[in-house]
This record gives C-alpha cells, sequence and structure tokens, in this order.
C-alpha cells in the first residue's frame, strides 16, 4: 500500500514539473511570435511591460487572482472576464468534439472489431479500403464538397443556434472520417492479436462461445489499448475542429483563438493554453491510475504515461471466470 501511495506521489511530483516547465515555455513561446503584433496594437503596447521577465512575474500574479488581464477596449466594455469569454466559445467545441468523438469511438471500434475477425477476408478487406479511402482525403476538400452539396441535399451549410444539432451534423460527419480511422487501426490490429493468443485460444477450449470471448477477454484489452490513446487522438480532433470551426462558421473556440492572435491579447492565450495543458495533465493522470488498476500485470513506469500512442509492455493476465 505504502508502495502504490509513493508511486502516485512521485507521478504527480513529475506532472507538476511538466506543468511548470510547459507554461515558462509556452509563455516565452507566444511572446516571442507575438513581438510584432504587440508593437502594432497600441492597447496592447501601451499597457504591457517591455521586460519579458517582469512580463511573467505580472502574467503570473494575474492570473492566479483575476485570470488575466483584457487589452482592448472593444472587450473590457463588455466587463466579461477571461474565463467567461473563453467558456463561452469552448461549449460548443465541446459539444461539437464530444459528439465527434463518441461517434468515433463506437463506430470505430465496432469496424476494427469485424475488420480483425475477418482478417484479410473479403469483409476485412472492403472496411479497410473504405476507411483507408475516406481518411486519406484532405479534409479541406470534404468540407468543400460538403459546402458546395449543401443546397442540393437541403442542409443547412453554416452553423446556426436555432438549429445547432441539425447544422452541426454535416461538420460532425466531415470531420469524423479521420478520428474512426485511428480508432479503426488500433481495434483491427488489438483484435487480431488478442484472437490469435493464446489465452484465447485457451479460453475457446475450454467452450467459451464468441460473445463470451468478445465481453471476457477481447473487450478488456480493447479498452486498455484505446485508453492508452484517447487523450492524444482527441488532441488531434481539437486540432482539426478548429478549422472546421472557421469553415462552417461554429461559434467556438476557433473565434477565441483568432481574435487573441489578432489583437495580440497575451492573457487570452496563455488561458486558452495553461486551460488545454491542464485538462491535458489531468486527464493523462487519471488515465494512467485508471490503467494500472484494469490491468495491474503491466510493467509499470513513469516515462510510461507519455509514451501516448506506443502502447506498454504488457504481461498476459489471466481469464475473468
Amino acid at each position: 500500500m505504502k508502495a502504490k501511495i509513493k508511486y502516485i506521489f512521485i507521478r504527480l511530483a513529475i506532472y507538476l514539473a511538466i506543468f511548470i516547465v510547459a507554461t515558462l515555455l509556452i509563455f516565452f513561446i507566444v511572446n516571442l511570435l507575438l513581438q510584432n503584433q504587440i508593437k502594432k496594437t497600441l492597447a496592447v503596447y501601451s499597457q504591457i511591460e517591455f521586460n519579458l521577465g517582469l512580463r511573467f512575474l505580472h502574467w503570473l500574479s494575474r492570473f492566479f487572482t483575476a485570470n488575466g488581464k483584457i487589452y482592448s477596449s472593444e472587450l473590457n466594455v463588455t466587463n466579461s472576464s477571461i474565463s467567461g469569454l473563453f467558456f463561452n466559445q469552448f461549449k460548443i467545441t465541446l459539444l461539437f468534439t464530444g459528439l465527434i468523438y463518441i461517434f468515433s469511438i463506437i463506430l470505430g471500434n465496432v469496424l476494427g472489431v469485424v475488420a480483425g475477425y475477418k482478417f484479410s477476408k473479403a469483409p476485412d478487406i472492403t472496411i479497410n479500403i473504405i476507411v483507408s479511402f475516406f481518411a486519406a482525403l484532405p479534409l479541406i476538400i470534404i468540407a468543400i464538397i460538403a459546402l458546395s452539396t449543401a443546397s442540393l441535399f437541403g442542409y443547412p451549410s453554416q452553423y446556426l443556434r436555432e438549429y445547432s444539432f441539425a447544422s452541426l451534423f454535416v461538420p460532425i460527419m466531415v470531420t469524423s472520417f479521420g478520428t474512426i480511422s485511428l480508432f479503426f487501426v488500433r481495434a483491427r490490429k488489438t483484435t487480431k492479436e488478442v484472437i490469435t493468443s493464446n489465452y484465447y485460444i485457451f479460453a475457446k477450449s475450454l467452450g467459451y462461445n464468441k460473445s463470451q470471448l468478445i465481453r471476457k477477454i477481447l473487450i478488456k484489452q480493447l479498452l486498455i489499448n484505446q485508453l492508452q490513446a484517447i487523450i492524444p487522438f482527441y488532441i488531434i480532433l481539437l486540432s482539426t475542429s478548429i478549422v472546421i470551426e472557421r469553415i462552417f462558421s461554429i461559434p467556438g473556440q476557433s473565434i477565441f483563438l483568432s481574435y487573441a492572435f489578432k489583437n495580440a491579447e497575451i492573457d487570452l492565450i496563455m488561458f486558452f493554453f495553461m486551460f488545454s495543458l491542464l485538462v491535458l495533465l489531468i486527464s493523462k493522470f487519471v488515465l494512467a491510475t485508471l490503467l494500472d488498476y484494469i490491468n495491474p500485470m503491466q510493467k509499470s513506469s513513469y516515462f510510461n504515461d507519455f509514451a501516448f500512442i506506443k502502447p506498454r509492455k504488457e504481461k498476459k493476465w489471466k481469464i475473468a471466470n
């Protein structure tokens, strides 16, 4: 028990160190990249500190007291906080990406399991070709095709608040192709490895039917493998969703970011990165701890938390009764 608590505290210390180093790097990189834009934006240039070290200390004190400073007068008159502005846009992005992710996880895993069971046969080859074809198409081209056929099929070409779900349907379908392929590839590979493994064959010889084999062996292994990739896959999805939001006029975080960079609003940009980094590290910590619980026989290492897509080395686990 003491060893487990020590392991958790060491893991927390590593995550905290990563957060501190990443915060420093992000702040100085953002400020250096926006140096010319700051000089062009009078509202920021007249109020911001010229010394980067002093600027960082002032930002740090603001971040932990009032979550930052808004420089432009047009935003100041709204009396909105940075967190209020961010979450007002982020809730649309969360809805958009959340629906894509749920859809992609379900469809990607179902197709992957079917293809894995029919490996190198007609169903596997057919599914593989279809998924690969749509995943290989550039996202911009798919989006342009979707926009150009909107009037023909009668669906909204732009986001409409009164028809929020209906107007999100096409962007969700367009963006999900790549995410489905990511989950499909992992599920197909995992299924193929599991059904050809000794413990699966042994369970089959004990009289387990296909439903029991899937439920007691395959699903557990799928869960372990997909949990290892769920965060990096979401980061990829979040990055691509920013582009799609602009194309379909979805009022998500792309508006927040484009305004912040255009007007050199350092504190808005830093809030976005700090929130994203914090959510990423907390999610990684929770998932790493959950994976240790689900598969306690795996070879644990602090650095496994940051292996992302590379699977952890695992020992064979016993068949559940």
